[in-house]
């Protein structure tokens, strides 16, 4: 089992998405050769989303990015 892009394999796993969901965003993540600190690609903005942002914006007080950051974490355990 493959252990890189945690972040992604734990979003996936947050918001119930199908494996082969995931897959595809692993792989665009390596295709691209983005960090490891990313969690979700945003079609939208064509750019990556990075956990740290996410840690950030938590720490400002955002309460729904607080949420997902602690299930995000506690996923990964």
């Amino acid at each position: 089992m493959a252990t890189d892009y945690a972040f992604i394999r734990a979003y996936g796993k947050y918001i119930e998405a199908k494996e082969s969901f995931v897959d595809d965003e692993v792989r665009r993540a390596r295709r691209q050769n983005v960090g490891e600190d990313v969690y979700n690609y945003d079609e939208a903005t064509q750019t990556w989303k990075r956990f740290p942002e996410l840690e950030a914006k938590a720490e400002t007080g955002d309460e729904e990015a607080a949420e997902m950051v602690k299930k995000i974490r506690a996923i990964m355990r």
